[in-house]
């Protein structure tokens, strides 16, 4: 199976898009909803929080895992992968959803790690808004600035919308908080519209076109969905010891760290097939 993590319901988005994309892989999700949001836990909090999400999955039968989080990826990935899977689960990998995106907007491949003719070239201006943690990290900036050097990344912090999102706020108070955002972030540009906006949080693509509407249609705006779920077809495609070998349709199962029962309207989060969540 694959299995894919996030703080709460957020991932959701990118296994919508992931079985769209891979209608024969099994997938196993996991929502951290006991603990959730991660946007203003400590790093170590974070770290925790993230490895025994990725340590149960894998338990549960998982050889690759997702980090359907952008918290989680900024703050723990690189700490689970150098110091822990190795020793632990050394045949198994983790992944994270800011790599795709990077790749993206810079338009250079991960492995590469320095610009090419074009991206050293680039200088849009393009406003990243995600978790106050996400921004916090710089885990966005520095790795688009050794792509595009010339790239000016301003991260706005979205304090509260994850909480609006996860309890099911009606669409006139996220308007009125996403517009809110949009204005400071454009007021620190200057008053000047931006090239292009990164949503950096799996939560985000349900308001996206509250966004959009608050910054005008000429905006070019990245949402993480299609860009994880093409990016994770093509790794399967260079390292097929982690999908799967049925080919016959795949499984899909929810799990959650807290009350099932307290975790309503979900369905918009995956609307072509939602499942009840199940305790872990």
């Amino acid at each position: 199976m694959i299995g894919l993590f996030d703080s709460g319901s957020g991932g959701l988005t990118i296994l919508e898009a992931c079985r769209a994309a891979m209608p024969d892989e099994d997938f196993l999700y996991l929502g951290d909803h006991a603990n959730t949001p991660y946007g203003h836990r400590s790093n170590a909090q974070i770290l925790e929080f993230t490895r025994a999400g990725v340590d149960a999955l894998f338990r549960e039968g998982c050889s690759l895992v997702v980090l359907a989080c952008n918290t989680a990826a900024a703050v723990a990935l690189r700490t689970l992968q150098q110091t822990w899977l190795s020793s632990t689960w050394p045949d198994r990998n983790v992944l994270g959803v800011l790599v795709p995106m990077v790749e993206e907007v810079t338009g250079v491949a991960w492995h590469h790690d320095e610009p090419d003719s074009a991206s050293a070239t680039d200088d849009r201006t393009v406003i990243l808004f995600a978790t106050t943690k996400t921004v916090q990290s710089g885990a966005f900036h520095d790795e688009m600035q050794k792509r595009a050097p010339n790239l000016k990344l301003v991260g706005k912090a979205c304090p509260g919308l994850v909480d609006a999102i996860e309890g099911g706020a009606g669409a006139g108070p996220m308007r009125g908080l996403i517009k809110g955002y949009v204005t400071e972030a454009i007021a620190g540009l200057g008053g000047s519209q931006p090239d292009a906006v990164v949503l950096g949080c799996t939560h985000f693509p349900l308001v996206k076109e509250l966004f959009q509407d608050a910054l005008g249609e000429g905006v070019p705006l990245y949402c993480q969905p299609s860009i994880v779920a093409a990016s994770l077809v093509q790794y399967l495609a260079s390292n097929p010891q982690y999908a799967s070998m049925k080919k016959a349709g795949g499984a899909m199962r929810l799990l959650t760290t807290t009350d099932p029962a307290s975790l309503h309207d979900l369905e918009r989060f995956l609307p072509s097939g939602y499942a009840n969540f199940e305790k872990l």
